[in-house]
């Protein structure tokens, strides 16, 4: 398909509008200009800053296992039209063109990739875009922090990627809510979903992969629950990539139903729930129980092809990170792959934000390197020069050089306004939520903002 088509394509929709605001900005410890010039250079009346000699160039981590390959489609391709985008439409960053370095998909949970981030540094990358598990992210940042790579995150949600011995050194932002946000969105349906039907508000029932990020946003729900007088009712976990023991679960969750069931998996969820509907069924095929549902973004998928019991998802809700679709994104996914419809493209707003992002924090620090891209990150979300696209973005970034002055942009794509906290982690976004008809056929529901408040 040529570029021209899909730039026509494009006018279809108006782009998304909105205004992001943010705390806090990265500290720089390197650069790729002369370590001589400083920020008050770039102030009014000053002569423009020298563009750097070499290209920007990006590069990506992405899984084929484990919930990352769920999205890793949707997610490479966004990656790509992005790229497409940046160059052809917008004419590249600092004046040349952007190049992205081969996408590497981890294999298997546990893959060492110190060889392929060395190999990037060595290719001039200054900016990684990942979409790998908590587990895989944590192993990776040493060598990225050392081989000065920002990084910008998409996937990940568990607090894990946090800790204090994760020395993420201000290389790391991430762009999908995590497990505080999603925690408190949970426990307030919790509180508000108790019924004659169910068991008493504020009781949760929670089944997960056994995985870091499983683990991490069931802390997140004791913590947020339990001083409130809430409880855990059950806690399940099974083998990531594997099913649950659906006889036992649903038995666990019987012997003291709660208000509210979380399953944080996959697809498995379409059996479990309906095993739960129909143990719960009477002589008249009524359910005697009926529990309010939340799923997570791996679960969040169409199930009416699949043998599960009508009506079984009925009190369910999915979610996708992001802000509502426009026709913009779904016909530039939909160009490259037609299978993608209904799918709801998760993640894909967030990989082709990342992309610009990291072109215009290169263009705010007017460098190339990781290190200064890295502090310019949160810069272009916190600006009060308000912009929606790359290139009205970059034009203000770039008019404001030639005169030499500076400005500061305030960037929303297309996930919707963030506002990120003073760990780097969306402390304000939007997330898309989904149901499910009688027919277990998925249904787009409305948006909800969701946040941790620090």
């Amino acid at each position: 398909m040529s570029i021209t088509r899909r730039s026509l394509v494009r006018g279809l929709a108006p782009a998304i509008v909105g205004a992001a605001t943010g705390a806090g900005a990265l500290s720089s410890c390197s650069s790729d200009r002369d370590p001589g010039a400083s920020a008050e250079e770039a102030g009014t009346g000053s002569a423009a800053p020298p563009l750097p000699d070499a290209p920007l160039v990006l590069g990506s981590l992405g899984a084929s296992y484990g919930r990352a390959a769920t999205f890793e489609t949707p997610i490479s391709i966004a990656l790509s039209e992005a790229m497409i985008d940046l160059n052809a439409r917008w004419g590249g960053v600092l004046g040349r063109e952007v190049t992205m370095h081969e996408r590497h998909v981890a294999a298997a949970a546990g893959e060492d990739l110190t060889a392929v981030i060395a190999t990037m540094a060595e290719a001039g990358v200054g900016a990684v875009i990942t979409s790998l598990d908590e587990e895989a992210l944590v192993a990776a940042i040493p060598a990225l922090v050392d081989a000065q790579i920002a990084v910008i995150d998409v996937l990940t949600s568990g607090t894990s990627v946090r800790e204090p011995e994760v020395a993420s050194a201000t290389m790391l932002i991430r762009l999908a809510p995590d497990d505080v946000a999603i925690a408190s969105l949970y426990a307030e349906q919790a509180w508000t979903a108790g019924s004659d039907r169910s068991g008493l508000a504020g009781t949760l029932a929670y089944v997960s992969e056994d995985t870091a990020q499983g683990h991490s946003l069931l802390g997140e729900l004791t913590r947020i629950l339990a001083p409130q007088g809430g409880k855990i009712q059950t806690e399940q976990f099974y083998r990531a990539g594997e099913s649950p023991d659906l006889d036992a679960v649903v038995e666990a969750i019987l012997a003291e139903p709660p208000a509210l069931l979380v399953v944080n998996g996959g697809r498995e969820a379409g059996p479990l729930l309906s095993a739960l509907h129909d143990a719960t069924l009477d002589g008249s095929q009524e359910p005697t129980v009926q529990i309010a549902a939340r799923l997570s973004p791996a679960a969040t998928a169409d199930y009416s092809e699949d043998d599960l019991a009508l009506g079984c998802l009925a009190s369910a809700t999915g979610f996708l990170p992001g802000g509502e679709l426009d026709d913009t994104h779904i016909n530039m996914m939909l160009n490259a792959d037609t299978t993608l419809l209904g799918t709801g493209f998760g993640y894909s707003q967030q990989a082709y934000d990342a992309v610009m992002l990291a072109g215009l924090a290169a263009e705010d620090a007017v460098s190339v390197g990781g290190v200064d891209i890295a502090g310019s990150l949160t810069k272009v979300l916190t600006g009060a020069q308000e912009c929606t696209e790359f290139g009205e973005c970059s034009t203000l970034l770039r008019d404001a050089r030639a005169a030499g002055q500076r400005t500061m942009i305030s960037f929303t794509g297309r996930s919707g306004p963030l506002e990120l906290g003073s760990d780097n982690d969306i402390r304000t976004g939007t997330i898309r939520s989904s149901t499910w008809d009688d027919a277990n056929a998925i249904e787009p529901g409305p948006t909800t903002d969701v946040g941790t408040g620090s």
